[in-house]
């Protein structure tokens, strides 16, 4: 069965195609590169690339997984060619089987931040820590850069560099036993290793080029950490609980908060499915009353898709 994926790409680099033809795209391991919206007289307007492509498969969820391998082993080598932001992942996209007339849409959009209150607890805490001479500046630097990073092994070394620095010695070596009372045994070894094999751990693994793909091991090291340095914070250093610990989604950031839905959809009358009309059908009259696309409930229609 062959299926059309029409994938939406964010970033700041503008497709740029030969002189003669600058809205030309270009073709990478059968997916066709073009950038979202241009014209001679408004030039590459809004920030998003148009990545196509056809798959012959044996249904849609393994047509996807070919498609995203391809896209996933592209993008990141764009990332450095082009020296500026670029991401695949958490963007919308569309199936097409060609034989039926209704599409698979993974719909995703920016939300809004929700933020937490200061409130006299952490006034509290915070005096008691600006007193505090034992905790190094260095942990608060490193545990700010985390909370202010989006990436997910960005953020682990970040709050790997944070912990460090709170249980080294005055010799530069990491106190084994310090590092398991703020992570706990089991967590401990996931991370760092053992006293006497570092090298089997998440940081060592990250530090020295072996990527580490979140879904893999089925864990969020990144809560995991969070919540067992602030235990630590309100158990050991301040000594009573002024630290909220139980927040909903932790290192809260204005950025990269999305919202998804995925469903089948149809278009209404003559028009046809296109992820770049959906996408402004959506913007103008929002994803529950599109005015030339419908969605699909009937499960007969897609159940084999």
């Amino acid at each position: 069965m062959i299926y059309e994926i029409q994938h939406r790409v964010e970033t700041l680099a503008k497709n740029v195609g030969p002189i003669e033809n600058l809205a030309a795209p270009f073709l990478l391991m059968d997916i066709s590169f073009s950038h979202w919206d241009f014209s001679l007289r408004d030039g590459w307007k809004e920030k998003y690339w148009l990545a196509q492509g056809k798959v012959e498969a044996s249904n849609g969820d393994k047509a996807l997984k070919m498609f995203s391998t391809k896209l996933t082993k592209i993008v990141p080598r764009i990332a450095l060619i082009s020296q500026c932001y670029i991401d695949s992942l958490l963007q919308p996209f569309l199936l097409l089987k060609s034989d039926v007339d209704i599409a698979f849409f993974r719909f995703i959009r920016d939300r809004g931040a929700t933020g937490l209150m200061f409130t006299e607890g952490q006034q509290k805490s915070l005096i008691a820590l600006l007193g505090n001479s034992e905790i190094p500046d260095e942990f608060f630097y490193y545990w700010n850069d985390a909370v202010n990073s989006t990436g997910y092994s960005s953020k682990l070394l970040m709050m790997f560099s944070a912990i460090e620095s709170l249980v080294k010695t005055t010799e530069g070596k990491k106190d084994f036993h310090k590092l398991e009372k703020i992570l706990g045994q089991e967590l401990k070894i996931d991370l760092f290793g053992t006293k006497e094999n570092s090298s089997s751990g998440l940081r060592h693994r990250l530090i020295h080029g072996e990527y580490f793909n979140p879904g893999d091991s089925g864990k969020n090291y990144i809560e995991l950490v969070h919540r067992k340095t602030i235990t630590y914070f309100n158990e050991v250093i301040l000594g009573e609980r002024l630290i909220n610990e139980n927040i909903v989604n932790p290192q809260r950031h204005p950025y990269g908060n999305k919202e998804e839905s995925r469903f089948f959809v149809k278009a209404k009358g003559s028009n046809k499915v296109n992820l770049k009309d959906i996408l402004s059908d959506i913007q103008k009259n929002d994803l529950y009353n599109m005015e030339n696309y419908e969605i699909v409930h009937d499960e007969a229609l897609t159940a084999n898709y």
